[in-house]
């Protein structure tokens, strides 16, 4: 009988956790694994995190020339060859992931370079007496 209650209440507060952090997304992820990682990262892993920037900024140009790629093949499309609407959504869920992503590097390396300029700042917000 207790195991059960125990199974019960780990997937409550498992649910719990789901409905506070939202829906699976990179850049939250990204944030939370921050979060709970800040105060034990050294200057040296901060100064890395603080550089996704540049990874951020050649995700972002990568994915400008996939749009303009695919603008410029449902431009010269035929309608023999037309994509799916099925092809269409998964295509645009694709690429919202990756605006994610990017925006989950940019936040990530602008924490970490807070924490460099600010290293008294503890990941609650509160700094260092």
């Amino acid at each position: 009988m207790k195991l059960q209650d125990t199974h019960a209440q780990s997937e409550q507060t498992t649910q719990e956790e789901a409905t506070t952090i939202g829906a699976p997304a990179t850049s939250t992820a990204l944030s939370t694994l921050f979060e709970a990682a800040a105060d034990n990262l050294t200057q040296g892993e901060l100064k890395y995190l603080a550089g996704m920037d540049e990874c951020a900024q050649l995700e972002a140009e990568n994915l400008s020339k996939s749009l303009m790629t695919i603008g410029c093949l449902i431009y010269d499309v035929d309608r023999l060859h037309e994509p799916s609407f099925s092809a269409i959504g998964q295509m645009f869920w694709s690429l919202s992931s990756q605006l994610d992503s990017i925006a989950g590097l940019i936040d990530l390396s602008s924490n970490a370079a807070y924490r460099l300029a600010n290293p008294k700042t503890k990941a609650n917000g509160k700094a260092d007496e």
